[in-house]
């Protein structure tokens, strides 16, 4: 459960963003830069990240709690790209001048993020050029995962797309427990659908399916995974 921000000291924000895989490396002196940039915003659960201004330019950093992803239709079809918790850093495309690609941004959980300006951010990695690798890296992984998605969504059937988002949700926000691998977050079958592209009907089917294997156990709105071997392995499937 995120708490609501408090006047975050120097030494706080450095640490909550040294969490962040993009930051650990980065030297002292521009972390504490990039500390003093940091704002702490508390959001409930369901609240739209950037309700006020869609395109504002800022990335950010959640320090607890869970972000979703999502984009929608006019017809009102949703697609939900993922689910993110600490202490993954999002929106960074929004270093880029051109106007952002419209994603929805809102807290799947009560959560804390560190909002990070990207024209302060910009001016931090220029004083430091070589941090720019570092954003540059991290960008080609995200790309890859895109592709990744695409591919399955388009070339893969629907229990290879099942078995992949529970790896995938299982590796970010699982919790190692006696009878598996608890996926620590709220997934209702709706969720799942919007994940996958299908209906919940659909979502329930496979999800029993899997369960019958011995794959995974289900209880209401959580997910435990059996076997993450097996999962993958489904996920991998020419």
């Amino acid at each position: 459960m995120a708490t609501k921000p408090h006047a975050w000291s120097q030494e706080e924000r450095i640490a909550a963003l040294r969490r962040c895989a993009l930051f650990a490396p980065w030297p002292a002196a521009r972390l504490a830069d990039l500390a003093a940039i940091a704002r702490p915003e508390f959001y409930p659960r369901g609240t739209e990240i950037y309700a006020h201004d869609p395109e504002k330019r800022e990335a950010f950093v959640i320090a607890s709690g869970e972000v979703e992803v999502s984009r929608g239709s006019a017809a009102g079809k949703k697609f939900v790209l993922g689910i993110n918790g600490p202490p993954e850093i999002l929106a960074i495309v929004r270093l880029l001048a051109a106007p952002p690609i419209h994603y929805d941004y809102r807290a799947y959980a009560d959560s804390l993020l560190l909002h990070l300006p990207t024209d302060a951010l910009a001016a931090i990695l220029d004083a430091e050029p070589i941090l720019w690798r570092d954003v540059a890296l991290l960008m080609c992984a995200r790309h890859g995962d895109s592709l990744r998605l695409l591919d399955a969504q388009n070339l893969g059937s629907l229990d290879q797309r099942m078995a992949a988002t529970l790896a995938d949700l299982a590796r970010i926000h699982g919790i190692a427990g006696a009878g598996g691998i608890e996926l620590g977050l709220r997934l209702p079958q709706e969720q799942l659908g919007a994940m996958l592209g299908v209906t919940r009907q659909s979502v329930n089917k496979l999800l029993r399916s899997f369960e019958a294997a011995g794959l995974i156990a289900v209880d209401y709105n959580r997910i435990t995974i059996r076997d993450p071997a097996a999962l993958d392995t489904i996920a991998a499937r020419p």
